[in-house]
């Protein structure tokens, strides 16, 4: 039993931290995006009178303006997917948060196994089962940077308040 919870704890931890990670960047990719098109667009209506000769120039990037807001929704997370994605890292923080009591309970044998397993089969039941429906739901892309980085945040953590785990 101490494997399972310790091993579900870790997995929680580095889901959550991925989790944050993921949502910086589709909000930094947000605004980048919302960034380079104002300026496309920009530089296209206030070049007009600088291509005057060579008016396709302004056509080409209007044309390209238009081409990524028609594929802004394929490349980058919509404000509606943002907010699933930060109610699925809530739904982590809180099923992290009762695994770790759980841990310490069991850790420091304020509970028997019984108990103990009693308790993580009924949290696998409610919380994880919706972690699990909206987590499919959004088929979040598993990017190889963010990965290490969550890997090395939850370590971190772990590490410092189990160190026993």
């Amino acid at each position: 039993m101490t494997n399972k919870i310790w091993y579900e704890l870790t997995n929680m931890k580095y889901g959550e931290i991925y989790l944050s990670e993921y949502l910086g960047l589709q909000r930094t990719l947000k605004k980048s995006f919302k960034i380079l098109t104002l300026i496309v667009s920009l530089s296209g209506i206030l070049g007009w009178k600088y291509f005057e000769e060579y008016v396709w120039i302004a056509f080409i990037l209007i044309a390209i303006v238009q081409l990524l807001l028609l594929i802004e929704n394929q490349i980058i997370r919509t404000d509606k997917e943002i907010e699933e994605i930060s109610n699925l890292r809530m739904m982590y923080t809180r099923y992290f948060n009762k695994l770790e009591m759980l841990w310490d309970k069991y850790h420091s044998d304020q509970i028997n196994d019984e108990k103990a397993m009693d308790v993580y089969f009924k949290l696998r039941q409610t919380l994880w089962e919706r972690i699990e429906e909206l987590d499919c739901k959004l088929n979040i892309k598993k990017y190889n940077k963010l990965m290490k980085q969550a890997e090395i945040e939850a370590n971190h953590y772990l590490n410092k308040y189990h160190i026993n785990g």
